[in-house]
């Protein structure tokens, strides 16, 4: 090794732990992840690790990580003849560190020692000699056999077919496991090395009986005597976490009551020492210990209730520990596995047994919901902003553990509990609703258990309706109560007599705000009023027709006191209400109410106003409505809200377009109102189909925004199907055509000075594989017959694959490839044929092999995967893979293809593309598509893992 390679090195993870600037710190890591990559990296980390002088102990981790990394990666540049010199070579190195302050040197040795001994598949006898080299330090082998059973849980580490790999599991694990065994027993009883010895046990356990292992006397003493040493306690919960965990699978159930007699033990142990349990890490451990045999053991539990019961209540003292809710969140689960089973029929007798528990708690999650207790209500935290966001994130997810409740005790006693807690705050004189936090907790219980209540409940609910419209007045508990009312309106429904004097409740909500000076308390009450009348206009829109009148004369008042989402939930509940009128009233009386609205609109038109923002709010009132307001019948000859929307509110939208339409929020916000109304008055829209498309198309060449494809789209979903008129559908398609060459113009022209502008705009690309799949979908005869237009959609899928990095366009590309390349394949990806017919197959198919085209996108698609898709898309892009191997005519050309492009990729190794083309040459024929997407993701994984993720962290 040159001192020149050797300073450089040491210059670069000098750089990599210090203060460096960013820029510096990138060269650096650059240099040290190709340094790991060069053939040079043997020699020089065998010098580095071989020296007898002092080397500072990042540099001799570095080399230690660069060694596991090259022998699990690069073992292929090392000359096969030297490989018995490698692996002696890397036990002597292992031995060399096997000192305390070494431990994460040798923990990287000890990795590399394995993959070798996994890889080297002429190395005969590999355990027995490793053993034997190291049992000259016990703390080496103790390493060792840690690693190993961890290292080869996983074929995808390494480059070894399925059976070379299932051969060298056999000859390193499988077939040492007793011997391991007996070593460890034999270390158990010198009485020394119990962490080391519990770390190993942990990683063998799963790879033997576990009967087996339990026999062994020594094994289970050091196991339970270490959670009674601080030293060992977290070494020993692991062991026997993992010992619980294969429990599951056994029938000994002599051994599962031996096992939770101990954990009994353990728990009085630990409740006649509480200065241990102080420690939350201790707490947290022992808590996780208690949840893996419940959740282990949960049959057992329900068809042995009273004999498990003390494992049960033990999981409900874990519950109230409030020092780390995070503690509590390990519970969860368990209570979740234990509703699914007790709720059976047949468990009758242990839900009863064990409805005590439930009981208990609902009392104790409502403690746990409730907010601290402080001077000033708007911050209850003291500025912890993020303790206070995992609080509220906490108590939605406890909400969970109280259905369960709910669905385990029956709605009337679990309502009970908080009802009863509501019941003694108010009845006692020392509480006042100042002290607003415990009453907030009841009543959030009672509205996260709404959807286990069933409506036909008649016990408990109508007590607590009437009790809850009398609470004392105080905001947060309006706030609550107002939520609660929200959750019950389909209840509500179905007992009417509760209607009146919950809907003043409510309405009663929005008059204190005008009269309150506390701006975050009205807002809060305001979200909260609206909300719930929007439940009540939804689910008790029959009962509230009569009513119509008086919450017209309430949105009157009341709208331009509201915040925009408080606005559209109220708009959208009322709709609901409107919805139920007779069809001779819905003319006027929508019209009635979007009036106010319609005014503004005008306003903008005259230029009376200016604000885009306020403008898009006011078109998104109208949207609402509409949305509500659509139509289910469409044999009659007219619908008076298609109607209105044609008379009152296309002129002023088309003309809003024209003059606003430069503004994309504007633009947006009136297609989406356009949107709204294609898909609930379809036909009914006839008359101004073509004035929509000229507007669309018009629109686009203006502006380029994606909006005006994301609606075109639309049109052709609505008018392209069954159901229109073959003139209709003819003039749909023609339009279509058009807005797809407006795009190509942009992309082509626009942009043909510089292609990669086209990253510029990721939501046009987007809404334009929107409309170009729904145009594929409803004409795939004639979209598959029009070479020209797949050739310019290809090409611009190309372009976005290779330069456009946000993920909805990536997606929505490959969403569109999938469905196109699916009608060159046996079944259509759509239902309107029960087979592909033969024309748009062989036109697919001729496509893709012609000018090269399946190979142009199989690169892209591959260079995607491997250097540029996030993960979540990785899925997609490996169904297009897979599509254009099934979709071309000869598969050896396919195969051809996909050799080419894997040869292309850089330090690529001759071995792993012969194998994958191997395996996918034998699954293609026999339609083994699984397999073939096994062997391109294995392929893709390890060659990410080998040259493009980083080897070692920095």
């Amino acid at each position: 090794m040159s001192d020149d390679t050797y300073s450089q090195l040491q210059h670069a993870l000098k750089t990599m732990f210090s203060n460096a600037n960013q820029d510096e710190k990138l060269k650096a890591s650059h240099f040290l992840e190709s340094f790991q990559k060069s053939q040079q990296a043997w020699e020089v980390v065998h010098t580095i690790l071989a020296a007898d002088q002092a080397t500072d102990i990042q540099f001799l981790l570095f080399a230690a990580q660069t060694l596991r990394s090259k022998i699990t990666y690069d073992l292929s540049q090392f000359p096969a003849s030297n490989l018995v010199q490698l692996k002696d070579s890397v036990i002597t190195l292992l031995i060399k560190y096997s000192l305390a302050p070494h431990r994460l040197i040798r923990s990287q040795l000890c990795i590399a020692l394995s993959h070798l001994s996994v890889q080297y598949l002429e190395w005969d006898n590999a355990f027995s000699e490793i053993v034997n080299k190291l049992s000259s330090s016990v703390v080496c082998l103790l390493d060792f056999l840690r690693v190993l059973p961890e290292e080869l849980d996983d074929l995808k580490k390494f480059s070894l077919s399925d059976a070379e790999f299932n051969v060298r599991c056999q000859a390193l694990i499988t077939e040492n496991v007793e011997q391991v065994l007996l070593m460890l027993q034999g270390l158990c009883e010198q009485g020394d090395h119990a962490s080391l010895i519990l770390d190993c046990l942990n990683n063998w356990i799963k790879e033997g009986s576990i009967e087996q292992i339990l026999q062994i006397a020594p094994l289970t003493n050091v196991i339970f005597q270490s959670l009674t040493n601080d030293n060992t306690f977290d070494s020993g919960i692991e062991c026997l976490v993992t010992i619980i965990k294969e429990t599951r699978d056994i029938d000994n159930y002599q051994i599962i009551d031996a096992l939770f007699s101990q954990l009994l033990q353990l728990h009085e142990f630990m409740v006649k020492n509480p200065s241990k349990r102080e420690d939350p890490e201790t707490f947290e451990s022992l808590t996780r210990l208690f949840v893996e045999a419940s959740e282990a053991w949960n049959v057992l539990i329900v068809k042995n209730p009273k004999h498990f019961k003390p494992l049960v209540e033990i999981l409900l003292e874990s519950c109230k520990y409030d020092q780390d809710l995070d503690i509590v969140r390990y519970t969860f689960n368990f209570w979740d596995m234990l509703k699914q089973l007790i709720t059976l029929p047949k468990f009758q007798e242990s839900k009863q047994e064990l409805s005590s528990c439930f009981e208990s708690l609902i009392s104790i999650i409502i403690k746990q919901l409730t907010y601290p207790i402080g001077v000033d209500d708007h911050d209850l935290f003291e500025g912890d902003k993020e303790q206070e966001d995992k609080f509220k994130e906490f108590r939605y997810e406890m909400g969970d553990v109280l259905k369960n409740c709910c669905s385990v005790l029956g709605a009337t006693k679990a309502l009970s509990i908080p009802f009863q807690q509501i019941q003694q705050i108010i009845s006692n004189p020392e509480n006042s609703s100042s002290n607003w936090q415990n009453l907030e907790s009841a009543l959030f219980s009672m509205r996260t258990m709404a959807k286990e209540v069933p409506t036909k409940e008649r016990t408990i609910l109508p007590s607590i309706m009437s009790y809850l419209v009398q609470l004392p007045e105080h905001p947060k508990i309006r706030y609550s109560a107002t939520l609660v009312l929200g959750r019950y309106t389909e209840w509500t429904s179905k007992n009417p007599q509760f209607l009146q004097p919950q809907l003043n409740y409510i309405i009663k909500g929005f008059e204190i705000v005008g009269q309150s000076s506390d701006q975050k308390s009205s807002k809060d009450i305001i979200m909260a009023t609206s909300r719930a009348l929007m439940y009540f206009c939804q689910d008790c829109s029959s009962l509230l027709v009569e009513y119509l009148e008086q919450l017209y004369m309430l949105y009157g008042q009341i709208k331009d006191q509201l915040d925009v989402v408080s606005h559209y939930e109220l708009v959208d509940g009322l709709a609901h209400v409107i919805n139920q009128l007779p069809m001779e009233n819905l003319y006027k009386t929508t019209e009635m109410f979007i009036n106010p609205t319609l005014e503004i609109l005008n306003e903008y038109l005259e230029g009376k106003r200016n604000n885009d923002e306020h403008l898009a709010d006011n078109v998104e009132v109208i949207t609402t409505f509409f949305k509500v307001l659509r139509c289910n019948d469409f044999e009659k000859p007219a619908y008076p809200v298609a109607t209105l929307f044609i008379d009152r509110v296309w002129p002023v939208v088309s003309q809003l377009l024209v003059k606003s339409g430069a503004s994309i929020l504007v633009s947006e916000r009136l297609l989406k109102l356009i949107k709204a109304a294609v898909q609930s008055f379809s036909t009914y829209l006839l008359s101004i189909l073509g004035d929509l498309a000229t507007l669309l198309h018009q629109g686009f060449k203006q502006y380029n925004y994606g909006c005006y494809l994301w609606v075109s789209g639309i049109l052709i979903r609505e008018y392209g199907d069954e159901y229109t008129s073959d003139d209709i559908k003819e003039s749909v398609y023609q339009f279509g055509l058009s807005q797809c060459a407006s795009f190509f113009e942009t992309v082509f022209t626009k942009y043909a000075h510089n292609q990669a502008e086209i990253k510029t705009i990721p939501d046009v690309v987007a809404d334009y594989y929107r409309m170009v799949g729904d145009l594929l979908m409803f004409y795939p005869l004639r979209f598959t017959a029009d070479v020209d237009l797949m050739g310019s959609t290809l090409k611009v899928s190309i372009l976005t694959l290779s330069i456009v990095n946000e993920i909805e366009p990536l997606v929505t590309c490959l969403h569109f490839l999938i469905d196109l390349l699916s009608w060159g394949l046996p079944h259509p990806p759509v239902s309107f044929f029960d087979e592909n017919p033969e024309i748009p197959r062989r036109a697919i198919q001729q496509f893709v092999v012609s000018d090269n085209h399946g190979a142009q996108l199989l690169r892209e698609v591959v260079n995607g995967v491997i250097f540029k898709f996030h993960h979540d898309i990785q899925q997609d892009a490996n169904d297009v893979i897979l599509k254009i191997l099934l979709v071309t005519p000869d598969q050896t050309v396919s195969l051809q293809w996909l050799s080419e492009v894997a040869k292309t990729l850089p330090n690529v190794n001759e071995h792993e593309i012969v194998k994958l083309v191997n395996i996918v040459s034998v699954a293609l024929p026999n339609k083994d598509n699984r397999r073939v997407r096994s062997a391109l993701k294995d392929f893709i994984s390890w060659y990410c893992r080998k040259n493009v993720t980083p080897r070692s962290e920095f």
